[in-house]
């Protein structure tokens, strides 16, 4: 703009000196005015040059000292006009000036306790913007310019010698644990100083600190001989207990694995008992169900058997009461002809009484002989019906008892299969379960064991260097432990193999059981098929004397087992044998009496059918 102004101001005043050539009417007033107007346009842009060029005006983060002609001014929020030669500018800057001071190596710090540190602290430092502020910090530095690079070259020395300080009257430890502290004190003690030099210390961080590494430290300095022999004491204290810690630590951990895998083994001990139990228990239903489905099913073939056995002898005695029905009838004609006869030869009779009076009295024995002769002969029919009668009655009887017996056979060795499977069933569900709390019990033992031995075995890692007779004795005990588990598994075995052979003898018992009861019925069958009995009463007092016979032959093989027994007891011991033969005497008695009142009851019920 200044520019515009010296030209337009020179060209005013050329056309005052030479606009007469060109301008006709170009006067000498008119000279005058762009003579001055000319001058006064060169004026203003000379004016505007000089403010343009020499005029200086601070940002609001930096400050001026002016010196020389007219004194020194600090320029702040206004401006000033500086001129070369005349005056000098000092730039003064009012940003926050961060410095950076690191001691290391053998410049490190010395600390109360002889230890050498590491440090690395930044001072955040600024000029207020207050007159007397940038004057001394502008006198300070002199002719230079007021800025980090300065500012640390003036003030580096003060603050490593703050930091010396404060170091020397601290530990290590605590200018570690106390940086906040150690820093305030370091920023207490340079302030004052900073001061003087128009500088204010805002605050000091330390962004670094550790302990200088012994291969920097000398053994001719005395400072760094006794830091070493104060770091050798603190780090082999820390590796001492380190280690010791450490140790500790491993072997909480070993117990806390072999507690974790005794609780694992328990819970899967308790896991597969609860296994095993469930199963001897659904095996044990299971069984069950089978019996009663098959109690059932026995039961309703009893039942229609029975159903059928008494619809045959239904049939089989209507068939006796149709006979009965003819043969009554024939008698009744044959009675019929014998009374025509009769009459015929009455007739014939009484027709020769009338003939002959005398031969009355031998026709009237002949016909007191022919009516005894009739009687006889009918008495005698009477006697053929009732044997016929009695006969098929017999028959009917045999066939029925003989049905029986079958039924009951069939019955009784059923129910017997039945029995015997659902004990089987039961027996093998209460083996397995015992085999699998047995097989638990020794797996929990067998790891109870292998715990110990890794116990003993992290015992002995802990402790080597112990003598070789705690390691012979901790041999000793893993070989026991081994040997008990061993006993230990072949015991459950041996008890496993015995419930298994009680199992066998229980199953040959309920067969020979089974046996006995086919037996018994069979001889039932054929004492009642051989006997000729005639019972009085109804069907339950022949199902009476039935169960009467069966208990004394079960009694009869009850007391033949048990002389079986004494007698074999008998033959291996002394006083023993004695009082086993005595109770063969009585038993043999007892027998004999129940035997001979079997025979009187049989010899009492095997009568013959009279007329």
């Amino acid at each position: 703009m200044h520019s515009w102004f010296i030209l337009i101001g020179l060209a005013l005043m050329l056309l005052a000196g030479f606009g007469g050539n060109f301008i006709p009417v170009w006067g000498p007033m008119h000279q005058i005015v762009s003579f001055a107007l000319g001058t006064l346009l060169l004026l203003v842009g000379f004016i505007f040059l000089m403010i343009s060029k020499f005029y200086v005006r601070p940002s609001a983060n930096m400050a001026y000292v002016r010196t020389g002609f007219g004194g020194r001014k600090v320029v702040l929020d206004g401006g000033a006009l500086v001129f070369p030669y005349l005056h000098t500018l000092v730039p003064v800057s009012l940003e926050t000036m961060k410095l950076e001071v690191e001691r290391k190596g053998p410049d490190a710090l010395i600390t109360r306790d002889n230890l050498r540190v590491d440090v690395k602290a930044e001072f955040y430092i600024k000029v207020q913007p207050e007159v007397d502020a940038i004057l001394n910090a502008a006198r300070s530095l002199g002719d230079k310019s007021v800025n980090a690079q300065s500012v640390s070259q003036l003030v580096f020395e003060k603050l490593v010698s703050a930091l010396r300080s404060v170091a020397a009257t601290k530990d290590l430890v605590e200018i570690h644990a106390q940086r906040d502290a150690f820093a305030s004190s370091v920023q207490q003690l340079v302030r004052s100083d900073l001061e003087q030099n128009g500088l204010t210390l805002e605050s000091v961080t330390i962004s670094r600190l550790d302990q200088t590494s012994q291969e920097m430290l000398s053994d001719n300095n005395i400072f760094d001989a006794q830091g070493k022999r104060k770091i050798t004491e603190i780090t082999q204290a820390a590796l001492v207990e380190r280690n010791r810690l450490e140790q500790e630590a491993r072997r909480e951990i070993t117990l806390k694995n072999v507690q974790t895998q005794k609780e694992i083994l328990e819970l899967e001990r308790q896991r597969a008992e609860a296994e095993a139990a469930q199963q001897a228990e659904v095996a044990k239903v299971q069984a069950e169900k089978k019996r009663e489905a098959d109690t059932y099913r026995i039961e309703q073939e009893r039942q229609v058997q029975e159903a059928q056995i008494q619809q045959e002898q239904a049939v089989r005695v209507a068939a006796i009461e149709r006979d009965r029905l003819l043969l009554l009838k024939q008698q009744e004609l044959q009675k019929t002809d014998i009374d025509r006869e009769k009459a015929v030869e009455l007739a014939q009779r009484e027709k020769e009484i009338a003939v002959a009076e005398a031969e009355r009295q031998r026709a009237e024995a002949e016909k007191q002989a022919l009516e005894a002769q009739a009687e006889r002969e009918r008495a005698k029919q009477q006697v053929i019906t009732v044997e016929q009668l009695a006969a098929a009655e017999r028959e009917a009887q045999a066939k029925l008892i003989a049905a029986k017996q079958q039924i009951e056979q069939e019955r009784i060795k059923r129910e017997t299969d039945v029995q015997v499977a659902a004990f089987a069933e039961v027996k093998q569900a209460e083996a397995q379960k015992q085999a699998a709390e047995l097989e638990a019990q020794a797996t929990l033992t067998r790891a109870q064991a292998e715990a110990k031995a890794r116990e003993l075995q992290a015992q002995g890692e802990t402790a080597v260097k112990m003598v070789d007779v705690n390691i012979a004795r901790e041999q000793v005990e893993i070989e026991r432990a081994r040997v008990e588990v061993e006993r230990q598994a072949l015991e459950y075995r041996q008890t496993y193999s015995e419930a298994a052979l009680k199992f066998e003898l229980e199953k040959l018992r309920i067969e020979a059981q089974r046996d006995v009861q086919v037996e018994l019925a069979r001889s039932i069958g054929e004492f009642m098929s051989r006997g000729t009995m005639n019972i009085f009463g109804d069907p339950e007092t022949l199902a009476r004397m039935t169960e009467q016979y069966a208990k004394g032959l079960g009694l009869g093989m009850a007391v033949d087992g048990a002389l079986a027994g004494l007698q074999a007891l008998g033959d291996g011991n002394g006083k023993l044998g004695e009082m086993a033969q005595q109770l063969m005497a009585i038993a043999q008695r007892i027998g004999a009496v129940r035997m001979q009142a079997q025979t009187d009851a049989a010899q009492t019920t095997d009568t013959k059918p009279e007329a």
